[in-house]
């Protein structure tokens, strides 16, 4: 069986049974254990599984970076950025969570709100640069470069300074 062939045959496996477990499937196909886990190495390489000790798990969409899974359910994103966005109101303090369709939910606000948006998420503030009466708060942190947001205990305890002055302001 060629390579192309086999990698095939491991993906509709795993789309049947959900699991590929190596020693059991190199048994049932005659081939050799390091055969088959050469071949789901190269498959989790290319995003197509995840790899687990011992075998394979379907893959994940939201282990794929930033932009592959702004392509995830595309035409869905918008839809729900349009009715999120449409909740904001003027005056308001709105904490915007980074991630792709959080991106679509700073896409769709008015153009003209008047709000105040808190983000840890360069995306967002990029996203927001161009609404003039949106005073956009961004958070710092290390970059968490999947998901492209800040991370760690400092933005933590920014969210947390932010809370207490927003609460003692209200």
């Amino acid at each position: 069986m060629l390579t192309r062939q086999r990698k095939e045959l491991l993906l509709k496996i795993l789309r049947e049974d959900g699991q590929i477990v190596a020693k059991t499937l190199s048994e049932k196909l005659g081939l050799s254990e390091d055969t088959i886990r050469r071949d789901l190495r190269e498959l989790a390489k290319e995003g197509l599984l995840e790899r687990v000790h011992g075998g394979a798990l379907p893959a994940s969409p939201a282990m794929g970076n930033f932009a592959q899974r702004q392509q995830i359910s595309a035409d869905c994103k918008p839809a729900i950025g349009r009715a999120a966005a449409a909740m904001v109101r003027p005056g308001q303090v709105v904490f915007i969570d980074g991630g792709t369709t959080a991106v679509q939910v700073a896409r769709h606000l008015p153009h003209d709100l008047r709000a105040v948006v808190v983000t840890h998420s360069p995306s967002i503030a990029v996203e927001l640069a161009e609404h003039p009466t949106v005073e956009v708060i961004m958070l710092g942190g290390r970059l968490f470069k999947h998901s492209i947001v800040g991370v760690d205990e400092a933005l933590l305890a920014s969210y947390r300074n932010m809370e207490i002055a927003i609460t003692l302001a209200t």
